[in-house]
């Protein structure tokens, strides 16, 4: 698990200094309290993965990186911020990219607020972009409620169904990820048979990138992950790898008995070194390799250029890592039991 050098994407520093100012920008005001508020995360950083997809994809049209461009790349990012403050309060949790949560610092009410707040800047700049990205981005943001209320209404059900989860990922996740990709081939005019092409690279691509974050859950330590692991185990989210885990007749009893409820943090321990010891994790990695392959495909049809070729890459390197991830599980499954 590399950290944030894995998503590297060929945008140059002085492009993604140029990105991280608009990003801080977007959310200052007259308002000093909200300002702290709605800059948190963004101090804290991140990957800016996905405003990195949005540049990256506009790279194709050979004409460097325009402004219209870059605050695609704003607004993308601010609706994912806008989700990790929400997500937080919904999970109670206590640490965001190694510093308190907003909930945790300013209380739900606060964190609730500047979430909402974060969604309409991202609106109002989606606008100044033109009616398709406005469009684009509502329909997201529509698939990403979509996806937390089927992931929300799933909570505790051990029979859930994986269909259920892989639709669920695919709105909450992939669908931003797809988006992003999109908004960098509209804003720089790129023709449509490549911005389809860049929108299906995007969708196959953060299904690999959210079943490699379900693994992660369930295997990495806290300081690789930058928050708690096993939080969606502790709340009842049964990702991709505890429902394969079920499907293994040598865990699934023990598992199935600390299912169904809340789990305090000596269950939550127990439950990852049983998910972590079980077939669910390889298994889990082949599901993931399915969709790096449709990633990589509807890459090659971008072209043989730089920018393909360096997405491609990008997820080979992403289902790379979930494998020799996947290989080391059973190793840790001792120390998470301990």
């Amino acid at each position: 698990m590399n950290g944030s050098d894995l998503f590297a994407l060929p945008v140059s520093e002085d492009e993604f200094a140029r990105l991280e100012s608009c990003l801080r920008d977007s959310v200052l005001g007259e308002d000093a309290f909200l300002n702290e508020v709605a800059s948190h995360l963004i101090v804290a950083g991140g990957k800016r993965l996905r405003p990195s997809l949005t540049l990256t994809s506009a790279e194709l049209a050979g004409n460097g990186i325009s402004h219209e461009s870059r605050m695609g790349g704003v607004s993308v990012e601010l609706v994912h911020l806008a989700s990790l403050y929400h997500d937080d309060v919904m999970d109670e949790a206590l640490r965001r990219r190694s510093v308190d949560s907003v909930n945790a610092r300013w209380g739900n009410l606060v964190a609730i607020v500047a979430g909402d707040f974060l969604l309409a800047r991202s609106a109002e700049i989606a606008a100044s972009l033109g009616p398709e990205v406005a469009g684009l981005l509502a329909a997201t943001l529509a698939r990403l409620c979509q996806g937390q209320v089927a992931e929300v209404r799933a909570a505790f059900q051990i029979d859930r169904d994986e269909q259920d989860y892989l639709r669920a990922i695919s709105d909450k996740t992939a669908a931003l990820m797809s988006t992003a990709c999109r908004i960098g081939g509209l804003t720089a005019g790129i023709d449509r048979r490549r911005i389809d092409d860049l929108t299906a690279f995007g969708e196959a691509f953060g299904m690999v990138f959210q079943i490699r974050d379900d693994v992660l859950d369930v295997i990495a330590t806290e300081e690789e992950l930058g928050k708690p692991p096993g939080q969606d185990l502790a709340e009842g989210i049964y990702t991709l790898p505890v429902q394969r885990a079920l499907a293994d007749p040598a865990v699934a009893p023990a598992l199935l008995g600390l299912l169904g409820r809340p789990l305090g943090e000596s269950d939550r321990a127990a439950a990852r070194a049983l998910v972590a010891s079980s077939d669910g994790i390889v298994a889990s990695t082949l599901v993931a390799r399915s969709y790096a392959d449709e990633a990589v495909k509807a890459a090659g049809r971008l072209g043989d250029g730089a920018i393909s070729s360096r997405l491609a890459q990008l997820t080979e390197d992403v289902a790379t890592d979930l494998t020799r991830a996947a290989e080391s599980a059973r190793e840790r499954a001792d120390q998470l039991a301990g």
